[in-house]
């Protein structure tokens, strides 16, 4: 089943992503996650995307695959620099 028109979803609210996963099903959901997480990426460095989440610490920034994320878009890119070269 292919949803064509936009979700309008928080994805950072829990209970509003299991109410979406029960009404689209699982690969539905899989495929809208998706894209909402490529839609919100900000920068790409070195290979790493980075993208803004929600925390109960505020608005980070992620820096997927690293396992880490930052308080600023700066802090970031960074780490996306100079992962590996330690």
């Amino acid at each position: 089943m292919s949803t064509l028109r936009k979700i309008d979803m928080d994805w950072d609210n829990p209970e509003a992503r299991a109410e979406l996963v029960e009404r689209v099903g699982l690969q539905e959901y899989n495929r809208l996650f998706e894209n909402h997480r490529e839609a919100s990426i900000v920068s790409v460095v070195n290979g790493y995307a980075i993208r803004p989440v929600m925390t109960r610490f505020g608005q980070l920034f992620l820096v997927d695959g690293a396992g880490q994320a930052f308080f600023t878009l700066k802090e970031a890119e960074h780490c996306a620099w100079t992962r590996g070269s330690d």
